[in-house]
């Protein structure tokens, strides 16, 4: 198959005007300029437009998408409990259903790899019903007493068994997510500790995303100290930076991802550097729930393996990783100004090859290179807010949107195009009317606690 372009961003070198891709078997076997070859069954030229590489969002929770929109304008804390007391509406239809939905968008949105925190085990369903790549990262939650850590890595473990048989042969990986240092007791994070280390698992931890959260493990104050107190739930303060704690318990290494790390400085970069440890950077996440700006700028000058994410569609509202990677690039210049170092090269980067690193794929997915896996999108250059396009680069990140998005490849196989979804064993519209009901329920609820 021939992929032909008006341009073609490999990320791995610059932009090639005229080009096109060849892919065989499900890899790339070359990036040229448009041949002489006449076009025919195996030939597809989308004219105006751009093919790079499949776009890696490194954190997300799909199974959340159904209550997009539900839960908004309140800061971290009071938006946390709001989603705890809706998530106890959904069953694990709905679940499914959310996840294999978010799943859709993503493939729509130029995504071809997906790194998901999943509670419910719904996106290993999701992922393999859209033909996307991806690792799913079993949350763990254990802040009540009785979570004793046998019981804890008991129960980790049958969901993990369950995930492995699910995504056995696919192109999805299985991992571990201790949630956060504050609804995972110490006890519970040690046995995690040696048991995701013993098994080989990827970690993927949500850490100094708030300042609440800093709060809390530095001072035993704030909202989330308040609320243990109340609940009656005893916590011992560590009086430590969550990275530091993080770093001293032996989870900063190669195989782990932190998620936001907002409230980290230079030190904690050195620290990332120094350990091989990756970040998961979420500009409108981070953003829309009072968080703050994340230190980008600083990481990036120290080196620091990042990765591009959107966080779920709860916190963010879309999977729209063009719109990220705008966000990424006009935080860091709003608020470090000229010596910010974010440029829309960057962004891209982040969001396909730095993805890939950070997950540990960047050998097979991450750039239009030979040998590599074809994972890669189409997106059109003719619409009105993109046209005209002097430079693809600033185009992608400062003009264009998911919606722009005319075909997604996985491993040579199309796993979206111009609405259709290929390898999807239902019609989309019956997904749709089953979410319609889903979104019923939410809606009552909302409507009872008079929040709808």
């Amino acid at each position: 198959m021939i992929l032909r372009a008006e341009w073609v961003l490999p990320v791995a070198r610059e932009p090639m005007e005229q080009g096109e891709v060849v892919v065989q078997n499900g890899v790339i076997v070359d990036v040229r300029r448009r041949s002489g070859m006449r076009g025919g069954a195996d030939v597809l030229d989308f004219g105006e437009a751009v093919i790079l590489p499949g776009l890696v969002n490194v954190h997300t929770h799909l199974e959340l998408t159904v209550l997009r929109g539900a839960v908004e304008d309140l800061p971290l804390f009071e938006w946390i409990r709001r989603l705890v007391e809706l998530k106890e509406v959904l069953s694990e239809q709905d679940w499914r259903d959310s996840a294999l939905w978010g799943a859709l968008e993503a493939a729509a949105s130029g995504i071809t790899t997906v790194a998901d925190t999943t509670d419910s085990g719904a996106s290993a369903y999701a992922l393999l019903q859209t033909g996307l790549r991806g690792r799913v990262y079993q949350e763990v939650f254990a802040v009540q007493p009785d979570q004793s850590p046998t019981k804890t890595l008991s129960e980790l473990e049958d969901k993990l068994q369950w995930l492995h048989r699910a995504t056995r042969g696919s192109l999805v990986e299985v991992g571990v997510a201790p949630h956060t240092l504050y609804t995972v007791r110490p006890a519970v994070l040690t046995a995690l500790r040696e048991h995701t280390r013993q098994k080989g698992y990827p970690v993927c931890i949500h850490a100094a995303e708030s300042a609440d959260e800093t709060a809390l493990l530095q001072e035993g104050k704030g909202k989330f100290a308040q609320m243990y107190a109340e609940r009656g739930i005893a916590w011992e303060t560590p009086g430590k930076h969550p990275v530091v704690i993080l770093q001293e318990g032996g989870w900063l290494d190669t195989n782990t991802l932190l998620v936001h790390a907002v409230h980290t400085d230079s030190h904690h970069a050195e620290l990332f550097v120094s350990t091989g440890t990756a970040i998961a950077h979420c500009p409108q996440s981070n953003a829309k729930l009072f968080n703050g700006v994340a230190p980008l700028s600083e990481w990036l000058t120290h080196e620091v393996k990042v990765g591009l994410g959107t966080d779920s569609v709860v916190s963010n509202n879309t999977l729209d990783m063009f719109c990220e990677m705008r966000s990424a690039v006009l935080l860091q210049r709003a608020t470090r100004g000229v010596h910010s170092c974010m440029t829309a090269r960057k962004a891209i980067e982040m969001a396909t090859t730095g993805g890939a690193h950070a997950l540990g794929m960047a050998e097979r997915i991450g750039t239009l290179e030979p040998g590599k896996q074809a994972d890669l999108c189409v997106l059109s250059l003719n619409g009105a807010h993109s046209f005209p396009t002097y430079d693809p680069v600033t185009a992608l990140v400062f003009s264009a949107r998911a919606s722009d998005v005319l075909m997604t490849m996985v491993a040579g196989k199309i796993v979206y195009r111009q609405g259709e979804y290929p390898l999807l064993r239902e019609p989309v519209q019956n997904l749709r009317e089953r979410l319609r009901h889903t979104m019923r329920r939410v809606w009552e609820t909302l409507s009872r606690d008079g929040t709808g």
